[in-house]
Parts: C-alpha cells; sequence; structure tokens
C-alpha cells in the first residue's frame, strides 16, 4: 500500500514539476515574445503564452491551489525523489525536486507580476487614442482601473458573447453558376464555406438601416471558421450594429486569390440583401484578424477591381471604413521582419503558385497582394490595431501607417497595444476590453451618425424586400 502511495505521490510531483517549468518557458514567451524559424512552433507559442499574457493572475492562481494541495498531501515529503536516510532524520524535509521547482515559481511569479503590470499598460494608451476622438466629440473618456470593480469583474470572468441578438446561420453567397464551378473544382464541402452568418440585434428589423461590420476571419487563409469571434463582435451587437461573419474556402485548387475573391461576393449578398436584416448596404466597414485582416485590408483596397469580382464587374464593391487587427500587410516583407519564411509558405501553401518563391515573378505576386503597395489614392479610413509582441512583425503595420500616410489622403488612425500578442483581441481579458472599447468608439464615431439621411425611394424598396423575406421563409 505504502508503494502505491508513493508512486502516486510522484506522479503529482513529476507532473507539477512539468507544470511549473511549462509556465516558466510561456510566461518568457509571454514577456518577450515569440519568433522562432517555424511558423507552428510560433501559432502553439503564441495560442499557449497568450493565456499567460491575458489572464496573469487566473494562472498563478491556477498554480497557487495545484501547489498548495500538493503541501497538504505531503507529497514533496515522500516520494521516490526524497531518500530513506532523509524520511528517518527528518520527515519535514522535502525532496531536491521540490526545492528547484519553488526557485522556478518564484521567478515565474515575478514574471506573472510583470505581465499584469503590463495588462495595464494598455489602459493609458488607449485613453491617449480616446482622447483624440474625443477632441472632435467634446466629450471626455475615462476607463475602468484596477480600483473598479468592473475592471475585476471583467478580470476573473474570461467568457463573453452577445445577448438578445437574433442569428441567421449559413447563409450561401454564391450564385447557381460559381456554385456549380466550386463544387466541380473543390467538392460539396467548400461550397458550404461560401457562406455568412448574419447577427442583429433582437430590437433591429429589415429597414432600420444600421450601420454594417463585415468581419472576416483568421486562420492563415487556409483554416479558421466565421464562429470564431472576439468580444468585438458582441461589443458591436450591444451597440445596434448589423454584424455579418464571413466564411470564405478555405483549401482551393485554385489558390489564392480565390479567398479574397470569395469576400468580394460576401460583399456583394450584403449589397443585396443585409437590407432585410436590418443593415445599411451603403455603410459597411470590414474588418479582419490576422490572415482576415489581410483579406479585409485587399478589399477594402481594390474597391471595384474586375480582377477580382469576375462575373459581377457592375456590383459596387467599395466599403466606408476597415479595421485590421494583428493583419499580415506585408506579404513580401524585404526587411525579413520575420523569424519564419512567410514568402515560401505563401506562394506554395496558400497561392499554390509554381515557381522558386524569392522569383521575380512570385514577389511581384506578393506585392500584388500586400495592403502595404496598395494604399496609394484609397479614400478608405483605416484602423490599425497591432501588439507591439505579436508574432505578424509590428514594424510591419507600423511600416503600413507610415506608407498609408505619406500616399493617402484618407485618415488612419493607429492602436499598438503593449504587451499585445498574436490576436490577442479575441480573448476577453482587460486588454483586450480596453481595445474593444477604443475600437468600438472609433467605429461608432465615424460611422453609426444618427442624422444619415436615407430616402423615401430607398426605404421602399426595404419595406418591399422584407415582406419578400417573411413570405419566402
Amino acid at each position: 500500500m505504502d508503494l502505491i502511495v508513493s508512486l502516486v505521490r510522484s506522479t503529482w510531483a513529476v507532473s507539477y514539476a512539468a507544470f511549473s517549468l511549462t509556465s516558466f518557458i510561456l510566461t518568457g514567451f509571454a514577456i518577450f515574445g515569440e519568433r522562432t524559424p517555424n511558423r507552428v512552433a510560433n501559432v502553439v507559442l503564441s495560442l499557449t503564452s497568450n493565456q499567460y499574457s491575458e489572464f496573469p493572475l487566473i494562472m498563478f492562481f491556477l498554480d497557487l491551489i495545484f501547489q498548495s494541495w500538493l503541501s497538504v498531501t505531503g507529497t514533496f515529503r515522500k516520494t521516490f525523489f526524497t531518500s530513506q536516510e532523509q524520511h528517518r532524520r527528518n520527515s519535514h524535509d522535502v525532496s531536491p525536486l521540490a526545492r528547484f521547482v519553488s526557485y522556478v515559481n518564484v521567478v515565474t511569479a515575478a514574471g506573472i507580476v510583470y505581465l499584469f503590470k503590463r495588462s495595464l499598460e494598455s489602459q493609458d494608451v488607449v485613453e491617449n487614442f480616446l482622447g483624440q476622438i474625443s477632441k472632435e466629440n467634446k466629450t471626455e473618456f475615462k476607463l475602468p482601473g484596477v480600483t473598479s470593480s468592473k475592471f475585476w469583474k471583467q478580470f476573473m470572468n474570461p467568457f463573453h458573447w452577445p445577448h438578445n441578438y437574433i442569428l441567421n446561420e449559413n447563409i450561401p453567397y454564391w450564385n447557381s453558376k460559381e456554385q456549380r464551378y466550386a463544387m466541380q473544382t473543390d467538392g460539396w464541402e467548400s461550397v458550404l464555406e461560401m457562406a455568412v452568418d448574419v447577427y442583429r440585434p433582437d430590437n433591429v428589423e429589415g429597414g432600420h438601416d444600421r450601420p454594417v461590420l463585415m468581419y472576416i476571419h483568421g486562420g492563415g487563409w487556409t483554416s479558421g471558421s466565421k464562429r470564431l469571434l472576439g468580444p468585438l463582435v458582441t461589443e458591436m451587437i450591444a451597440q445596434n450594429w448589423v454584424v455579418v461573419a464571413v466564411s470564405h474556402r478555405l483549401k482551393t485548387k485554385d489558390g489564392y486569390p480565390t479567398q479574397l475573391i470569395d469576400c468580394k461576393r460576401a460583399l456583394r449578398w450584403i449589397r443585396e440583401e443585409v437590407q432585410t436584416f436590418g443593415g445599411d448596404p451603403f455603410n459597411v466597414v470590414v474588418a479582419g484578424d490576422s490572415s482576415g485582416g489581410q483579406l479585409a485590408a485587399m478589399l477594402a483596397l481594390t474597391p471595384n477591381d474586375p480582377a477580382y469580382q469576375h462575373g459581377f464587374e457592375k456590383i459596387d464593391t467599395s466599403v466606408q471604413g476597415c479595421l485590421v487587427q494583428s493583419a499580415t500587410l506585408d506579404l513580401v516583407d524585404a526587411n525579413d521582419y520575420s523569424a519564419a519564411n512567410g514568402r515560401e509558405r505563401f506562394i506554395r501553401e496558400v497561392a499554390l503558385r509554381p515557381g522558386f518563391p524569392e522569383s521575380a515573378e512570385n514577389i511581384a505576386f506578393l506585392k500584388e497582394h500586400s495592403p502595404l503597395y496598395k494604399v496609394e489614392g484609397t479614400n478608405v479610413p483605416f484602423l490599425v490595431v497591432h501588439g507591439d509582441l505579436d508574432m505578424c512583425p509590428v514594424e510591419t503595420a507600423r511600416d503600413f501607417v507610415k506608407e498609408f500616410r505619406k500616399k493617402s489622403s484618407a485618415s488612419i488612425s493607429y492602436l499598438e497595444i503593449p504587451g499585445g500578442h498574436h490576436c490577442f483581441e479575441m480573448l476577453s481579458s482587460p486588454r483586450t476590453w480596453y481595445t474593444t472599447i477604443a475600437t468600438a468608439e472609433w467605429l461608432n464615431h465615424n460611422f453609426n451618425k444618427a442624422d444619415r439621411s436615407v430616402n423615401d425611394k430607398k426605404i421602399a424598396r426595404v419595406h418591399e424586400l422584407v415582406e419578400w423575406w417573411h413570405e419566402n421563409n
């Protein structure tokens, strides 16, 4: 029986030691960022270290509970890692493993305190950002801090989902010709990916002409789901925006720019159908995170380009604004900001193009689809949100903003979040909470105009569409 107990305790001890070492490593990546030559490693490290970066106190308390349990059960006093001589001399002696883990935990705890402090820095950054808007609005913004109960309620509850909304799922945006081609080329499953989900507040009906947020998910162009939505979508639904979550084909034999063309088709659907759901087809802001941010930016920067809307060239594919978060804005990466070779992956796995990735033809292709090289002459207002520890190098976001201000007369706002990792805004943390407040205010300030005029003919058309919808559904 003693042998079994000792085995169990030893297993617990080893498990906790592994947990402590993992916490130590991930805390390090959360502090310094993750930029390795391997993209898969970067993605895994980003997903895991994000938990420590966004929820440092929660991770600390989990570690404390685990350690307390082992202390109460005496796990570190009697295991295979303590000698029999130690047991005879002093039953309260701890093993060398326990001492080592304790030292590691002290360093990790210091790192977690630093991460918590960094998460609070985003409050000052966001307040400064909002201060620019408040000069125009003549309003003052003061965000709740650590002395606010609202802050701690948000901090200890990392789950956030919209309430009081109506969801219409999996609405296809293809026409019959596009459906046949997609099915013949990529199979039936790819046709199902060509769809949108519409979230509308339950107090919004057809004809209300609420602003529309068209949201494109991330996932490296070849994965992801339109169901992966962050707190920003929740906030905009709460503020009476209609949100259209867009899905595009993920793995197609034609390769990129199929994903961009699909997003243009989704915008075509918004133009023709969103009035039925209470949205204004003439007041659309496109947004996205990661690869979805690149697609959103490209959609905004290539309005009515026939190269990307074959068969619907006469449809207006312009948008009123663009919001990009943690986005890949420079596929060329001529300055080699990224440790991983993103050019090679995009050419071979996303675009499925032949030839050497560094060839003149492929570099020209990358430039053609890099928002950094498409900003000249655009009149679309932009907001760029990027964490300074993002695995998509923050330098590319800074370069994009600089180039935009040089070559475009449109407005661009830039929000660089201290301590933010890749897609941190998808987690409901205080850092994300502050960022969401800022982005929501930017959206409302620029695109939610209460006095927006709508002519009588347009209203009549809306009611006609609403009646048709109810008759056929």
